[in-house]
């Protein structure tokens, strides 16, 4: 149970043994936080409350909101916004600004993956070697083969001037 919750059910017990509430009242208020809402349902608000983030007038400087939003004032950053939406929403803050193109996330954990094997390369005539780096991972989706006795066995030998 989220540390919100548990406070609100706080709260309405106290208001209900102190007969500051009705006790339809009570049991309306604690079925409604006991229901368990589905991450559709969740998702569908909180898309809603990013579209209404995008209207929010933001310096293009500072990148800090301008106006209030929910629950934030002006001057606070966009990306501590961002951070609330990305705790909440399942598939991200990336999803909501993508648009909801979900092929973007792996697609590029994948391609940095591959940006990560590349390395400093001494062969300047090799067709991967691209100003001082191996991009061979980058074509061929694996790292090259170099071996102690005949050095990079993918070495592709590059003809003519750059």
């Amino acid at each position: 149970m989220s540390e919100y919750k548990k406070q609100a059910i706080d709260i309405i017990d106290r208001l209900h043994k102190e007969n500051r509430i009705g006790y339809q009242d009570y049991l309306d208020i604690h079925d409604g936080l006991d229901e368990m809402e589905t991450l559709r349902d969740r998702d569908e608000v909180l898309e809603e409350l990013w579209g209404q983030f995008a209207d929010v007038p933001m310096n293009p400087d500072t990148e800090c909101i301008e106006e209030r939003f929910m629950g934030w004032g002006p001057g606070i950053h966009r990306e501590e916004i961002w951070h609330w939406f990305d705790e909440r929403h399942s598939k991200g803050v990336a999803y909501l600004l993508y648009g909801g193109a979900e092929d973007y996330v792996p697609e590029t954990k994948r391609l940095y993956g591959l940006r990560r094997s590349c390395f400093e390369c001494e062969s300047q005539t090799c067709q991967f070697n691209h100003g001082g780096e191996c991009r061979f991972a980058l074509v061929h989706e694996r790292k090259p083969r170099i071996t102690d006795d005949d050095g990079c066995i993918d070495y592709d030998y590059r003809e003519g001037d750059d």
